[in-house]
């Protein structure tokens, strides 16, 4: 699975001078200039972001406490601003490291593995999706940075989804998944029940839902929304 990395940088001599080294580093590199180009890949899965603070519309700080309210990400402060008071305000916002301009090429290259290394025990446990955010060791969901409040049935027809994402399941198979070890017997109208009540809680509009799509006669699949 390639290693995607969103770039934010307005300078256009160094955002092509990064993106060409990371991507000899044979990183999938996503190349943005502000926060409004940003914001749109932050709609898709990325590894790590590195985030200039000083940005034609808005600070990178801003943006980043955005970020933070629902996703996890690994995040670099790539920046002119050097004293310790910037670098405190970067951290606070939620930043990972922090590198100050001018810097070494070499050096941040081994940040950034550093980064994407310490995040490789982490990331797991945590889903994104759009606007979704999933922390299957806190069983929170988060919707826009809001919590989704779930019952344990839901849950574990998420988390059976999940597991499953972008795979057809057969409705004997979520039966069997999410009921069979806690109840003896529950019928087809009860997942359709819990589905359509799940759809309620995550789908912008339910009706023509995003995630939670249903391959008639057979059963439901979860698409990861791009």
């Amino acid at each position: 699975m390639d290693t995607k990395i969103l770039l934010v940088e307005d300078d256009t001599m160094l955002n092509e001078g990064i993106a060409y080294a990371l991507r000899k580093k044979e990183y999938l590199v996503y190349s943005a200039k502000n926060i409004e180009e940003a914001s749109g890949y932050m709609n898709q899965p990325v590894s790590l972001v590195i985030l200039d603070i000083n940005l034609p519309d808005g600070d990178g700080r801003m943006f980043l406490k955005h970020i933070r309210q629902s996703n996890t990400v690994p995040v670099l402060l790539l920046t002119a601003r050097n004293t310790e008071a910037d670098m405190l305000q970067g951290f606070d916002a939620g930043c990972d490291d922090y590198v100050t301009k001018p810097f070494s090429m070499a050096v941040l290259l081994r940040r950034i593995e550093v980064l994407l290394k310490r995040a490789e025990n982490t990331d797991s446990r945590f889903y994104y999706s759009g606007a979704l955010a999933y922390d299957f060791d806190g069983k929170q969901l988060r919707k826009d940075g809001q919590e989704v409040k779930l019952t344990a049935t839901e849950i574990r027809l998420l988390e059976a989804f999940l597991a499953h994402r972008n795979q057809v399941l057969t409705r004997e198979q979520l039966l069997a998944m999410v009921w069979d070890t806690y109840e003896n017997y529950v019928d087809e109208k009860t997942l359709n029940v819990n589905v359509r009540r799940l759809r309620g809680k995550i789908e912008d509009n339910p009706q023509e839902p995003d995630h939670i799509r249903t391959v008639f006669g057979i059963g439901y699949k979860w698409s990861d929304r791009i």
